[in-house]
């Protein structure tokens, strides 16, 4: 079914609108080693008579999308270079939770409905770590290859989740491997959403745009889930 059919009424009332976006503050975590957010002023109402201001961070900061570019180098897509309707459409949410240590694995797509198209993004709980130090610490859940595969194969657009990276640390030493077959496949990859939890089991529409970065390899995004309200038989 296309929630967003011809005939949809899309309108105030006609769907749920789910934040799935971490906040950006002094306290959102980084990767390490990477830029930490920082906010300042370059002009203030009280002295310019508006208001200015400057950030710095990495564009992998807090929920955020990572493109072809970022493991597979020059001559890969970058997110101002990507088609707009990577980053959007029909979506599922699975709630998979994991202890410390274990990764999604190709069992984990077990009676899913995922159909071609499809953005496929996982809930394991660790969006319990977001804004907190603890998010990069520890051996966070990633995506098995085997996994991903299943996915290209299944005709997945996109995919992501609520942990720190597609890759977990040990995979991110062995070289990225969920990223590289990602971004060999075209695929986005979402990461640090939060609030699945409040999606899960459902299909949605999703949003998660990037800036037009040209040349980034990343972007920071306002994730959003539309869930229809209008009655599906």
């Amino acid at each position: 079914m296309n929630l967003f059919s011809g005939q949809a009424a899309v309108g105030e009332g006609a769907f749920r609108v789910i934040d799935l976006t971490a906040p950006l503050n002094d306290r959102t975590p980084c990767f390490p080693g990477d830029p930490k957010y920082s906010k300042s002023w370059h002009a203030q109402f009280g002295k310019h008579g508006f208001c200015v201001s400057k950030l710095e961070m990495s564009v992998h900061s807090g929920t955020h999308v990572d493109a072809p570019l970022h493991f597979l180098g020059e001559g890969s897509p970058d997110v101002a270079g990507m088609p707009l309707h990577s980053f959007m459409g029909e979506a599922i949410a699975l709630e998979r939770p994991k202890k410390t240590g274990e990764n999604l694995s190709i069992t984990d797509l077990t009676g899913a409905d995922i159909r071609s198209g499809d953005i496929v993004l996982f809930r394991t709980g660790w969006d319990q770590r977001a804004g907190s130090r603890e998010f990069f610490q520890d051996e966070w859940p990633g995506l098995e290859p085997s996994l991903l595969e299943e996915l290209i194969r299944r005709g997945a657009k996109a995919a992501g989740g609520d942990f720190a990276s597609v890759d977990s640390p040990a995979a991110l030493a062995a070289g990225a491997p969920a990223h590289k077959l990602a971004g060999s496949a075209g695929m986005p990859v979402f990461e640090g959403l939060v609030n699945l939890d409040q999606v899960s089991g459902e299909r949605f529409y999703f949003l998660g745009l990037p800036l037009k970065l040209e040349g980034g390899e990343a972007s920071p995004i306002r994730a959003v889930a539309l869930v229809s309200n209008m009655h599906r038989s």
